[in-house]
């Protein structure tokens, strides 16, 4: 029997080399342990903050990834996808075994750096791999997945989400949230963003658009070739997107210098006079938001509603009905989304507006719109009621971008508080600060406040974190007040 005295406990000394000293360098050393299936948020002062509370399980621990090379082979008639993915990554912990993000298809083989490792499915969309040997703290590796099946969107409130096909027409991901993990395996958590190389195989008649620059298109035997696309500009799994099918494709001439490339659908040419007019929306952005974030510009434009723009990295997505307040948007949210985007789910809302507000700004100055007027009117409109029960910091499971309206009012409620010269500098400021990085609600809280020398507790507390109509005092400040 060993008698421990109490202050004696935490030695191991040289004098216990038989038993104790093992045990006890055993107990010490740091040990290969399992990432987490779900990614878990760190503040920057080392705080946990756990993992997203609205989608717990998207996203995993234990490594970072810097690449995805996808290759792709798609029949277009039967809707079959054969995928191959490598996942260039970093282990950031002593990493036994770890998750990928996978929902639907079918896992045919998965390597770790060349050896094949050991793998399983669990729950709705996790895929289990343990290496052959541990990977080490800080070490780099690689995943191959090899993988095939019928793709599947997912339903979400703003409506499907992820792969999208018509079988002999076009096959089309996009959407947000969650629509990567529907075709390639991925770190489905926006706080992970990594550059993106797709190269998709398929008959010579279909053509391929993607995030990103085209590299290249190279024959693949009788019939086919395959086209390759590279996005430079690390990026979230939301603001991907891959686009099969009879394109039209036209090439416009930016203004000094550059070539955005729109992609329609033989159903949607019809919109090439709005696409045709992103030259003229750019020009118009930078001139408010700062030099174009992106390594691309262009449009998908689809032949079916999809409810709203998807804000794909370098190539919104747009639906049948899109309209040049469409392509308004999907542009600005090259800046304040594909640049800099929430941390978490619930931050969604965050460059939401802000993208949406640049709407507001074409308005006011191309059709003379005045906002302010409109900003009354809608505000009326909402009355005291529901509208303003969602927190934009935190507005629920599924309804992440529903108080969309109460945002973008907030936003023209800040410009008329601070006045145009600090609000300006704000929304061209914080995303050149953030380059494609992740910011959330008390971020930009924290960065309003020093731009501005000015409290704005109040105002953001009454807005943000408000479940009721803000008082008359941070509902109508500055020109927006009525009263003379």
């Amino acid at each position: 029997m060993t008698v421990r005295i109490r202050w004696q406990e935490p030695l191991c000394t040289a004098l216990l080399a038989t038993t104790m000293l093992g045990t006890c360098q055993v107990a010490a050393a740091e040990q290969p342990v399992i990432g987490s299936d779900g990614y878990v948020h760190v503040s920057p002062n080392g705080t946990v903050l756990g993992t997203d509370p609205y989608y717990p399980k998207d996203g995993n621990g234990g490594y970072d990834v810097s690449d995805y090379a996808i290759a792709l082979d798609y029949a277009p008639r039967s809707t079959i996808l054969q995928g191959k993915a490598t996942i260039t990554a970093t282990a950031t912990q002593e990493l036994s075994r770890f998750n990928l993000d996978l929902r639907g298809l079918t896992v045919r083989s998965v390597t770790v750096d060349g050896v094949g490792a050991t793998f399983r499915r669990v729950g709705e969309h996790e895929l289990e791999i343990t290496p052959a040997k541990p990977l080490a703290k800080d070490a780099r590796f690689a995943v191959v997945v090899g993988y095939d099946g019928r793709p599947e969107p997912i339903g979400t409130a703003r409506g499907r989400t992820g792969w999208l096909a018509v079988p002999g027409d076009s096959a089309v991901a996009t959407g947000q949230p969650h629509s990567a993990m529907t075709w390639f395996p991925v770190n489905g958590t926006e706080a992970d963003k990594a550059t993106l190389r797709v190269a998709v195989t398929v008959l010579n008649e279909f053509s391929v658009v993607g995030n990103g620059k085209q590299i290249s298109d190279v024959a693949a035997g009788a019939g086919r070739h395959t086209v390759t696309w590279a996005e430079e500009n690390a990026l979230a799994p939301n603001t991907a997107m891959v686009g099969i099918g009879r394109w039209k494709i036209d090439k416009i001439s930016l203004p000094g210098g550059g070539t955005a490339i729109n992609a329609y659908h033989p159903c949607a040419t019809g919109n090439r006079e709005i696409g045709g007019r992103l030259p003229e929306v750019l020009e118009f952005l930078t001139g408010k938001l700062g030099d174009y974030p992106q390594s691309a510009a262009g449009g998908l434009f689809l032949d079916r509603d999809l409810g709203y723009v998807h804000g794909a990295q370098t190539r919104p997505v747009f639906g049948r009905s899109a309209t040049v307040a469409d392509l308004v948007y999907g542009t600005a949210y090259q800046w304040w989304g594909a640049g800099v985007t929430g941390k978490m789910w619930k931050d969604a809302l965050l460059p939401e507006a802000f993208a949406r507000y640049a709407v507001w700004l074409w308005d006011e100055a191309r059709n003379g719109t005045d906002l302010d007027r409109r900003y009354r009117e809608q505000v009326a409109q909402a009355g005291n009621g529901r509208f303003w029960a969602p927190k934009l910091v935190d507005p629920g499971k599924g309804a992440e971008f529903a108080p969309t309206a109460k945002a973008v009012l907030m936003v023209h409620a800040l410009r008329r508080l601070v006045g145009d010269d600090q609000f300006f500098q704000i929304m061209s400021g914080f995303p050149s600060i953030n380059p494609q990085g992740n910011q959330n609600w008390h971020d930009f809280e924290l960065y309003a406040s020093a731009v501005t020398q000015r409290d704005l507790t109040e105002f953001d507390h009454a807005w943000l974190e408000g479940t009721a109509r803000p008082s008359d005092e941070h509902l109508y400040p500055g020109s927006l007040n009525p009263k003379p």
